[in-house]
């Protein structure tokens, strides 16, 4: 019976080890239409993360007007600039946000406040996490801002 209970621990200990930080909800939700651009972002990741070693970034998407309501369009071109801009340093001018309001060292949720006067479009969210296990992970989506 102790073998057995040994057993449990160990492989509850394992599978804990091996989750991840994976975003639960958002505000803009992802594939969203919003008519008022809000003034941040709120991603809730469903593990802590640590704030000082993840990075997140708001940038808008270079994308035909008539792609706009296509979502799975618009996440095959946010692709590109994911891939381009998610590590790049030193681009706060070119970013749609204005960094992360959220203070707390630890948290499962994170706001990201967003520049005033931004144009309608798509918007790009993304992110790179490191979580209080210490596994990483990086995604992103998009939401669409059509007044």
């Amino acid at each position: 019976m102790r073998r057995l209970t040994l057993l449990g621990v160990a492989l509850a200990l394992a599978g804990a080890a091996l989750a991840h930080s994976y975003l639960k909800e958002a505000s803009p939700a992802a594939g969203t239409r919003v008519r008022q651009m809000p003034g941040e972002v709120r991603l809730v990741f469903d593990e802590p993360l640590e704030t000082r070693f993840s990075t997140f970034k708001v940038y808008r998407l270079e994308a035909p007007a008539e792609a706009l309501s296509d979502f799975k369009r618009l996440n095959a071109l946010a692709v590109p600039l994911f891939n381009r801009v998610l590590k790049q340093k030193g681009d706060e001018d070119a970013r749609a946000d204005a960094g992360l309001r959220t203070t707390a060292r630890s948290t499962k949720e994170v706001v990201i406040g967003l520049k005033e006067g931004l144009k309608p479009g798509a918007y790009v969210v993304m992110w790179q996490l490191l979580s209080v296990d210490t596994h990483t992970t990086s995604d992103f989506y998009v939401f669409s801002y059509q007044p």
